[in-house]
């Protein structure tokens, strides 16, 4: 799975020092979390679906930076960017994988 690091993070925020480090990494916990909560992990088996997620995570990430909060705001549920995507991640199935023993 392609996880976006903090480096990462911080260069699409325009972040050159590490001064909010702890803040902005709390705020990538808290999108992944939401993410996942809304849609559960099935897209994270298909690499096209990870992008968009990643997409969703900047989006996500960005709003909470702007603001100064590790909580998703109310009004994302309303942002068409954020429904479309959540919308086309909520159609993949979680992967079960058999145990073998």
């Amino acid at each position: 799975m392609i996880e976006l690091t903090l480096e990462e993070i911080k260069g699409y925020l325009y972040v050159d020092s590490d001064d909010e480090n702890s803040l902005i990494s709390s705020e990538i916990e808290s999108a992944r979390i939401y993410i996942d909560s809304m849609v559960t992990e099935g897209y994270k088996s298909d690499e096209k679906a990870i992008k968009l997620s990643n997409t969703l995570m900047k989006k996500l990430v960005h709003d909470m930076y702007n603001n100064r909060s590790t909580e998703i705001p109310g009004n994302t549920k309303r942002d068409l960017i954020v429904t479309s995507i959540l919308d086309k991640l909520s159609t993949y199935e979680v992967v079960e994988t058999d145990v073998v023993q």
